[in-house]
């Protein structure tokens, strides 16, 4: 079983690592070629793929009654991908935020401010198909705002979008498939261990399955495509709100989680107002991780 579990976690590891770097060449070549800003592409389509993890496992959770895990999952990864995911990249490329990013940012903080209030007794099936809605709002809202911060490109020797958009699915799967390796993998190697739902759901299932953003994001980060990095954490945010802890409350009513929706909020507003000094840098980028190790562990000593 130990040995089942670490190739499974190994290849995971791998297909995520290529599978992500493919997934971010095609998706920026496709926005190249249609004049769409990378932000959008990170928001929409990179945000949607990579938050399909999210949203299949907590709505199993909670079709299979297991509500720690699905609310858990959803808030967990949210808090994720504020503090490894774009923690982490902006340590490797500080990101430059514009006016029309800010706007979107600014979106987004009312959206998990709305959440955490109607969550305060826990999320119902009416509060999943409210939140449902507003995730499918923002999505057409944001196709519809967003300004196009590309240059024209004028290089004949570009790949078609018939090879680009191969390589953007091609990586998808890659990044998708190796996601539910590695967290196959991780569970089998901690089976041995007395976790309960909840902490779980919050810290190995939520890590997992942020996998796809955290990979997709770096190398994003790498390629210095700051705002593709951020479109994909503030939309796979939203998505894992309206999409995964959504669908999951439409299977059984999931849990208050006040704290956790607490710690959500704080970060989304110190992102907020590190986006308003139009650049995300490597400070920054630090203090995001440090609150996600301090908010892990805190979870781990509660």
């Amino acid at each position: 079983m130990l040995i089942l579990g670490v190739g499974y976690f190994l290849l995971g590891l791998i297909l995520l690592y290529y599978g992500s770097d493919w997934f971010v060449l095609g998706s920026e070549r496709i926005a190249r070629h249609f004049n769409v800003s990378n932000f959008v592409i990170g928001a929409t389509v990179m945000a949607i793929g990579t938050s399909l993890p999210e949203i299949l496992t907590s709505a199993y959770a909670s079709y299979m009654h297991a509500p720690g895990i699905s609310i858990g999952n959803a808030i967990g990864s949210c808090i994720c991908n504020i503090g490894l995911v774009l923690g982490l990249s902006a340590i490797i490329s500080p990101i430059i935020v514009d006016k029309n990013l800010q706007k979107n940012i600014l979106v987004y903080l009312l959206f998990v401010i709305f959440a955490a209030v109607i969550g305060i007794d826990g999320f119902s099936w009416i509060d999943g198909v409210v939140l449902l809605i507003l995730f499918i709002i923002y999505l057409r809202w944001t196709v519809k705002n967003g300004s196009a911060e590309i240059e024209e490109n004028n290089d004949k020797n570009n790949p078609s979008v018939v090879f680009s958009l191969v390589l953007l699915i091609i990586g998808l799967i890659g990044v998708l498939v190796g996601a539910e390796l590695f967290v196959d993998g991780a569970k089998k190697i901690a089976l041995a261990l007395d976790i309960s739902d909840k902490v779980i759901g919050f810290t190995l299932v939520a890590f997992g399955t942020s996998l796809p953003e955290l990979m997709v994001s770096l190398a994003a980060a790498k390629r210095n495509l700051g705002g593709m990095v951020l479109g994909n954490v503030i939309g796979s945010n939203i998505a894992d709100i309206g999409g995964a802890l959504a669908v999951g409350s439409l299977f059984m009513h999931l849990p208050a989680e006040n704290v956790q929706m607490a710690v959500l909020v704080i970060m989304s507003l110190l992102l907020y107002l590190f986006a308003k000094y139009s650049k995300i840098g490597r400070w920054q980028g630090i203090l995001f991780l440090a609150l996600y190790i301090i908010a892990i562990a805190s979870l781990r000593m509660g």
